[in-house]
């Protein structure tokens, strides 16, 4: 997937010298399992994903990008039927309840 990303415009991750700058190890996860579910669930089409990062960005501008890129991946998975509406939240609260 890192060779099918945008390098301009608005769905283009941030970069250092070309390659991609995670800030914390949940990024580099996130960025992962989104590129698992394009390939194997979407035959590597990632233009579903990426109208919905577009839109995720456009929906909270200051919302920083692998937040946004996280918003994206929730709302291809459930929306296309492969999660539950939920499902995110609901494992997230069942690990750390705090955070609900």
């Amino acid at each position: 997937m890192t060779d099918l990303l945008d390098v301009d415009g608005p769905a283009a991750p941030p970069r250092s010298n070309g390659e991609l700058v995670f800030d914390a190890p949940w990024e580099a996860r996130v960025f992962g399992l989104a590129a698992a579910v394009v390939e194997t669930r979407f035959d590597g089409d990632r233009e579903p994903f990426r109208q919905r990062l577009i839109a995720a960005i456009a929906a909270d501008p200051e919302r920083p990008y692998w937040e946004s890129w996280a918003v994206a991946l929730e709302d291809l998975v459930t929306t296309t039927g492969l999660l539950p509406t939920g499902a995110v939240d609901a494992a997230v609260a069942g690990r750390n309840p705090s955070h609900s």
